[in-house]
């Protein structure tokens, strides 16, 4: 269950890849998972090397991207602004001389700080990192000629029973946080 005011604009936040040698026991993989934690079909994929547009399979919701970039750096960045101007009220509550003095300068040089380091956490949550050490493991796996399942979970619950799974069939397990 996605919270009711989410940073991120993607359905599945959550994305796992397991990386088969050979496709019998990638099947039986997609098998074993069907039935694991409320996934649906539409969240589990196997890939092939020899599939079509397996980055759009990797990664499906470009759309979604989009929505994590926007949301992120107005949500973030409006937080960030709140935080230095509460910052500037407690300083000013404190008694800090120089802010008492230059009050109104403070508040500007605060709550812009505060928008601006909002704003470079928008832009480290657009960028994940961690989807992009997933992305590169099963693109790396599919040019070796390995298959690549992919779980593209909507919560933490279904990401873990997921992984557990994928364990018992002993696949190389790249996950996103």
């Amino acid at each position: 269950m996605k919270p009711a005011v989410a940073v991120t604009g993607e359905s599945a936040d959550h994305k796992v890849a397991a990386v088969f040698s050979n496709e019998t026991e990638a099947h039986r993989a997609v098998k074993a998972l069907s039935g694991t934690a409320g996934l649906e079909g539409a969240q589990i994929k196997l890939l092939s090397p020899e599939d079509a547009h397996q980055e759009r399979q990797i990664e499906p919701e470009a759309g979604g991207i989009w929505r994590t970039l926007v949301r992120a750096h107005i949500g973030l960045g409006l937080l960030g602004a709140v935080a230095g101007a509460l910052l500037f009220f407690v300083l000013f509550a404190s008694g800090i001389e120089f802010i008492r003095q230059s009050a109104v300068m403070a508040a500007i040089v605060l709550t812009a700080i505060g928008g601006a380091i909002g704003l470079m956490a928008g832009g480290l949550v657009t960028l994940r990192p961690d989807h992009a050490r997933y992305a590169q493991a099963a693109q790396s796996a599919l040019k070796k000629g390995e298959y690549v399942l992919t779980v593209h979970a909507r919560s933490g619950d279904q990401l873990k029973a997921a992984v557990a799974e994928l364990e018992h069939h002993h696949a190389k397990i790249v996950r996103t946080l």
